[in-house]
């Protein structure tokens, strides 16, 4: 019965039938690609300090957006930073008073969540109302999260 009403088509439509197919399948593994490939691409997010000010001599600098939180602290004479998510790199940028930046490419202390460098920032911090930019770069899994924030130790 089938092959019946098959015959009975002309010859675009039999070639239509044969052809769809193929073309759904094609265009399923084209559109697969094409979001994998946006996937890939490099975003770029800009975190807040979480109650408006950061102290990262006190151990009070929380940085967010969204449900990712990164904490900034002095600790033992190391720059820290402590994540929700693992990161697969971590750059801190102390900025001068002409607006320089010096790097410090952060290492991994035990897991991907910790992050430290060892930094002039506890002595730019170690007077009350002492001040310092900081700029940090947060990479995981092609997200960039960017921050600058003014440390500035509590009186």
């Amino acid at each position: 019965m089938i092959f019946k009403a098959y015959s009975n088509l002309n010859k675009h439509t039999k070639v239509a039938i044969c052809v769809a197919p193929i073309l759904l399948i094609l265009g399923f593994a084209a559109s697969d690609l094409w979001l994998e490939n946006k996937a890939m691409e490099d975003k770029y997010y800009n975190m807040q300090p979480v109650d408006g000010l950061c102290d990262i001599a006190a151990k009070q600098c929380v940085l967010s957006t969204g449900e990712f939180q990164i904490s900034l602290y002095q600790e033992n004479g190391l720059t820290t930073a402590n994540s929700t998510f693992p990161l697969d790199t971590m750059t801190l940028f102390l900025v001068n008073e002409n607006g320089e930046p010096t790097v410090y490419p952060m290492g991994m202390k035990d897991s991907p969540y910790y992050w430290y460098q060892k930094t002039p920032l506890e002595d730019a911090l170690q007077s009350p109302g002492a001040s310092q930019t900081v700029r940090f770069v947060a990479k995981v899994k092609g997200g960039n999260y960017i921050a600058e924030v003014i440390s500035t130790t509590a009186n």
